[in-house]
């Protein structure tokens, strides 16, 4: 039988050279051959696995998305000796079993399930994240610790289809989610968001489930999770109320909280919403970097937008409007405006609900608006304290829209945003508010729509070939979309970038909305005067290769 190293020489993944580096630190810390070659980098989990496979006469499968896997395997392991073995009942013809296993010789997993559940087992090697992904595909995400808290609290309802044991008790409660079980479910929850890239983790009590949702690049994804997790709806509930200082015992009214967890050496942001909804408590967790750095080259603008918005950021005095819906990352946008002002001679005060994140140098206020502390009343006091720029969070009303726009008239540049589609909705969107048209004129400098694209993977990225339904203006240039690999999830996306429609109030727009026309108009002058829509900014995207026509669609109106 050929030895690991000599099978990778041969498949020509290592050098006899790296084999003896290796061989040199296997004599003096004793340690197998394949785990130093590994540590060393010299080869992947993937190659090493393969060789184990071919050293050991086992099958090896690198994916099992396409393995149809056994209802009857699944249900005869339990989740806790799935999760401390590592390894994926595949299928179970009468006492044999066939399991995808990613270290080939942990021969006691295969002794256990003998021991304990009497099957014959029969192996082939998988790698690891294959392995930990079809897991929860199948499982859910925490199967064995929910199965470990059921098993403890004897919370599984019995047969006949009596209800589940319920916790009423306050004390029970607090107790419960203090429970070392419990903590850990939440902070699975928690940390498998953050390795996916998660922005939001949606929680939703129905009348026999409990469905869990991920926010990725902008799109929801459910999350398998094991169906008995609706018996822990409220423990799980009640911890989240906990480490974000809610009020555990309130369940009808509305409650906001933040909590700062640590994930990997990196602290987390972490906005709690907590909402009565009618088979309970619906929670929505938005995670934030504590600490991010923004560039306003890096957020995809075009080069003449770019130098657009330098120009117009370099201004003493007037109003910049950011517009577009929640979650088009407007507030980004503005962060990396006023970092770009950040500087020893410039005063910076934020207006916000909520403060996203912290800016180092910059004054933030929150706004609270029960106690009377509304954007209105915090932007007359903060004139007191001489600022050269502001930003107010978001004009909601004729009283904060008056007093940004005068305050802009006193030679202060301001920073706001407004719920419009686009750029030129933002004149009309003031005047129908209660602005007179002649305020709006002589102040506003700009108003920025914009919406978030997701960008085609990289590590997947095809050329289109086939080019049928691509307008014709596309005809000509290099198509390309996202085939799906592990990477990106199998989605064919990674990641996102902005597209912006930047509408600079010239003289010739200042005459218009003094004239009262209509958004429609004002559009058609702005396009004669060169304006690039989003539209035309997402289809720059689509011929540079970032992102793909139907994700343009997606986000954009025509």
């Amino acid at each position: 039988m050929l030895r690991i190293g000599e099978i990778l020489i041969k498949k020509g993944v290592l050098t006899p050279q790296q084999l003896e580096l290796a061989l040199k630190e296997h004599d003096r810390t004793g340690e197998f051959v394949g785990k130093i070659l590994l540590k060393m980098k010299l080869i992947n989990e993937e190659q090493f696995l393969e060789a184990a496979a071919e050293q050991l006469d086992l099958p090896f499968v690198p994916s099992l998305k396409k393995i149809e896997i056994s209802q009857a395997a699944i249900k005869a392991i339990p989740a806790k000796l799935i999760w401390h073995y590592k390894f994926m009942p595949l299928k179970l013809e009468g006492k044999a079993l066939t399991i995808a296993i990613s270290d080939p010789l942990a021969v006691w997993a295969i002794e256990d399930l003998k021991l304990q559940l009497g099957f014959d087992v029969e192996r082939v090697v998988t790698p690891t994240k294959e392995i930990e992904d079809t897991i929860r595909k199948y499982y859910g995400l925490g199967a064995a610790t929910v199965e470990e808290i059921l098993k403890e609290k004897e919370a599984v309802p019995k047969v006949g289809g009596a209800s589940p044991v319920q916790i009423t008790d306050v004390e029970d409660l607090e107790k419960t989610a203090e429970d070392a079980s419990v903590i850990r479910l939440v902070n699975q929850v928690l940390s498998e968001a953050i390795a996916s890239r998660t922005t939001d983790i949606h929680i939703e009590p129905y009348r026999a489930s409990v469905r869990i949702r991920y926010r990725i690049d902008g799109i929801l994804y459910d999350i398998s999770v094991p169906d008995e997790i609706k018996y822990l709806q409220q423990a799980i509930v009640s911890r989240i109320k906990i480490i974000s200082n809610l009020d555990v015992v309130e369940k009808r009214l509305p409650q906001d909280g933040r909590a700062i967890v640590k994930v990997k050496n990196e602290q987390i942001d972490l906005r709690i919403s907590v909402i009565p909804s009618l088979y309970g408590e619906n929670v929505v967790i938005r995670i934030l970097p504590v600490h991010l750095v923004f560039k306003l080259e890096s957020l995809g603008f075009r080069p003449d937008d770019f130098k657009a918005i330098e120009e117009l950021i370099s201004k003493p005095h007037g109003i910049i409007f950011l517009t577009g819906p929640t979650g088009s990352g407007k507030t980004t946008t503005l962060y990396a405006c006023l970092t770009q002002l950040n500087k020893e001679s410039v005063k910076i005060i934020t207006i916000e609900d909520p403060i996203e994140y912290e800016l180092e140098g910059v004054t933030q206020i929150q706004v609270k608006p029960e106690i009377g502390l509304d954007f209105a009343s915090v932007l007359r006091s903060v004139l007191r304290h001489d600022p050269d720029v502001m930003m107010v969070g978001e004009v909601r009303d004729l009283e904060t829209a008056e007093l940004a726009i005068r305050t802009s008239l006193t030679g202060h540049l301001i920073f706001s945003t407004l719920h419009t589609n686009d750029s030129t909705s933002g004149v009309t969107r003031l005047v129908d508010i209660g602005i007179e048209p002649y305020l709006v004129a002589s102040s506003v400098n700009a108003f920025i729509s914009q919406r978030l694209i997701r960008v085609i993977c990289p590590n997947c990225k095809e050329e289109k070939k086939d080019k049928g339904l691509v307008p014709e203006f596309l005809k000509e240039s290099k198509i390309f979309f996202g085939k799906g690999c592990k990477e990106c999830g199998f989605v064919g996306y990674k990641g996102r970038e902005a597209i912006y429609e930047v509408l600079i109030i010239g003289d010739e727009l200042r005459e218009l909305i003094v004239n009262k026309v209509s958004a429609a108009e004002i559009r058609k002058k702005a396009k004669e005067l060169g304006l690039h829509t989003l539209f035309d900014a997402g289809m720059q995207k689509v011929k540079e290769g970032v992102t793909t026509l139907e994700e343009v669609m997606r986000v954009v109106e025509v």
